[in-house]
């Protein structure tokens, strides 16, 4: 993708942070030398062609993103539908689901829902009442899913079921929010406390307030190794509305959670693609050591976000994750997980708990992890050099 396409979008972006309401936006003409069909693969590659659409010349779109507009507008109003039919079904005296991630940042953070697209409905209940709700959503016609994975893996090693609707809809039941062996940590008893009541349709709904929006994004970009700019824009909308008593428990939280320097990361990328200025001394004491920083700026993180790098490279978001440890003695042990994977990497690799891959079979991972690593290490490299 050319530089000068990725320069356009990021004007773009920039006009809708100004104007997020979208009153009386203007379009923005293509400079010379930027190609519109590669914009538009830009801009549907990372689900922004409806949040873009009114900054975007009529000429400039192309057949494909006026049908991705068509679909994604289609698909955000199906899955708010389905939020609504299912929600009076898994609520009860015990349980009040909290709306997690797209449905919660469509319905209660932008100027219209449909300018944020999302996948799947992502809700979060007590771990008590995960077996409960995933038994009602299955009286409304959804089924579990696992794919390749054995079902134990979920019950051991993740944070969420999946439940698959009869229409294409897709549930994930959460009962936390960071992995169980994780290093990030999440407050999750207060994301329910914090919760706050918005309008869904006839009914109300619980969502999580902004300043877990913001902490569930931050991880979600080191889960996924800095490849969405989707949550970018979630950041300006999140942003703009914290109170200074917001902003700073969000800082106090993220230095707690272990999520400080992807915060402070995740506010850079905000500034330099978006171009919303977060002048918050606080953000400053996130800031990671100068080796860190100085190989971070050598990555080119914005590059790397706008070419989705992470779903391409192989151990680049592991990379991203390693940078965004603070503690040697953390990276050392997450590298050492890495090279050497664990149960709950080889159940996500598609092993099953009772089948679990013999010495000479974990020896062979280990040396392909292991020359993976190698490779992250001389990419490291190279962008501190660079840096």
């Amino acid at each position: 993708m050319k530089n000068v396409s990725q320069q356009y979008v990021k004007t773009l972006l920039a006009a809708w942070s100004r104007n997020p309401e979208g009153l009386a936006p203007s379009t923005i003409p293509l400079p010379d030398g930027v190609d519109a069909a590669e914009v538009c693969e830009l801009l549907l590659a990372h689900h922004l062609q409806v949040l873009a659409d009114p900054y975007l010349p009529e000429q400039a779109k192309t057949l494909d993103f006026r049908e991705g507009l068509a679909s994604s507008r289609e698909r955000t109003g199906f899955l708010l539908m389905e939020l609504e039919r299912i929600l009076p079904a898994v609520t009860w005296a015990d349980c009040r689901p909290v709306v997690l991630k797209g449905g919660a940042l469509a319905q209660g953070h932008y100027a219209r829902p449909d300018q944020r697209w999302f996948l799947d409905l992502d809700i979060l209940v007590p771990r008590g009442q995960v077996d409960e709700v995933c038994r009602r959503l299955e009286t409304l016609g959804y089924r579990h899913f696992s794919g390749n994975r054995d079902p134990l893996y979920y019950a051991r090693h993740h944070l969420h079921r999946i439940m698959l609707g009869p229409q294409g809809s897709t549930v994930e039941v959460h009962w936390d929010l960071t992995l169980p062996s994780s290093f990030y940590d999440f407050d999750v008893p207060g994301v329910f406390n914090r919760a706050r009541e918005i309008h869904l349709g006839r009914q109300t709904m619980q969502a999580a307030s902004p300043v877990d929006q913001v902490l569930h994004g931050v991880y979600q970009q080191i889960a996924d190794g800095f490849v969405d700019l989707k949550r970018v824009c979630d950041l300006v909308v999140l942003l703009k509305g914290l109170t200074e008593e917001e902003k700073l428990y969000l800082v106090k939280e993220a230095g707690r959670t272990n999520m400080g320097t992807a915060l402070w990361l995740s506010l850079h990328m905000v500034k330099q693609i978006a171009g919303l200025q977060v002048p918050w001394p606080e953000v400053e004491e996130l800031a990671p050591g100068w080796w860190t920083t100085r190989t971070l700026r050598g990555l080119d993180v914005e590059e790397g976000l706008f070419q989705r790098r992470a779903a391409t490279v192989d151990g680049y978001s592991s990379l991203l994750h390693l940078l965004m440890l603070h503690r040697p003695s953390e990276r050392l042990w997450d590298s050492g997980r890495f090279v050497w994977p664990d149960e709950a990497r080889l159940m996500d690799l598609g092993y099953q708990a009772k089948k679990m891959p013999g010495l000479g079979r974990r020896l062979r991972l280990s040396a392909f992890f292991f020359k993976t690593f190698l490779g992250l290490g001389g990419r490291a490299t190279r962008a501190l050099l660079r840096g």
